[in-house]
């Protein structure tokens, strides 16, 4: 009997072929090697194929569409492959560092808890930066109030826990597809934490998707509304409207028994507001 893999590597694939071998490497040669890598190639019109047949791997698993979907549609097709207790994503023109997939695997298990790890990323390319996000799950909530609490390339969370909630991506929120389902997770009580580490090279080139645009930043108010909406349902639509242009009280009347910790959301507010008058 053919054992399933512990983690199964989501990595969507479209118009990528200048950086796909550096990220499928980066992938196969991590120190845990217990996984399985599905490729989803959404009909790219690039060599995307031809490099991916030099590969023989028997951990690499192939999938291609016959038209493009877009991205939420083939990471869902993805989701319902994998066969690994934990799926991890895993960007086309990106790197992983050799000790990625461990360090989250190793966390997830010694925390039953939490449902998602992401990692730090270290910018290159167009731009050099260091991303990290919170790693306290209370200030991850707090947080996806106003951005994307959770770095979504290089994350890895428990299928089952996602699934249970019947939460997939939805193509009609890209760009901010992964802030949609960060925020429905939070609702749904699930557990989203940032790990501390830099374990992701996040490259920036003009050809990416995530770039921001106009539709970002409308897709990402349609989640914050309807963030606020689930987190704070007395709120009125003026109120929400307003936010974060306006900041609140910090202590609500309203906020929804024991979904914000009031002390860390007060202390988040009040310096945002001290920022703001500066």
């Amino acid at each position: 009997m053919v054992m399933a893999p512990r983690v199964s590597i989501l990595i969507p694939v479209y118009k990528t072929a200048p950086y796909l071998r550096e990220a499928m490497d980066s992938m196969l040669s991590q120190t845990f090697t217990d996984f399985e890598l599905i490729v989803l190639n959404d009909f790219s019109p690039d060599n995307a194929e031809e490099i991916l047949d030099t590969y023989d791997d028997p951990r690499i698993v192939r999938y291609k569409g016959e038209k493009n979907v877009g991205l939420s549609n083939v990471l869902n097709v993805g989701i319902r492959m994998a066969k690994g207790k934990y799926i991890a994503r895993m960007d086309s023109d990106d790197i992983s560092l050799p000790n990625r997939l461990q360090t989250q695997f190793d966390y997830l298990e010694s925390h039953p808890d939490i449902d998602l790890c992401s990692c730090g990323m270290q910018l290159f390319g167009a731009k050099e930066d260091v991303w990290l996000r919170e790693s306290n799950p209370e200030k991850v909530k707090i947080t996806a109030l106003f951005f994307s609490p959770v770095l979504h390339a290089s994350s890895m969370w428990r299928k089952d826990s996602f699934e249970k909630q019947g939460l997939f991506f939805r193509q009609e929120m890209v760009p901010a597809e992964d802030y949609d389902l960060w925020t429905r997770a939070l609702v749904k009580g699930l557990r989203l934490v940032n790990l501390p580490e830099v374990l992701y090279r996040y490259r920036l080139h003009p050809n990416q998707a995530t770039l921001q645009t106009d539709k970002t930043k409308i897709k990402s108010r349609e989640v914050q509304k309807a963030y606020l909406k689930a987190a704070l349902p007395s709120l009125s639509e003026k109120t929400i409207g307003s936010f974060p242009e306006k900041l609140w009280p910090v202590f609500f009347s309203n906020l929804r028994k024991g979904f914000f910790d009031k002390r860390l959301l007060a202390k988040r507010l009040y310096k945002m507001s001290k920022v703001k008058n500066n």
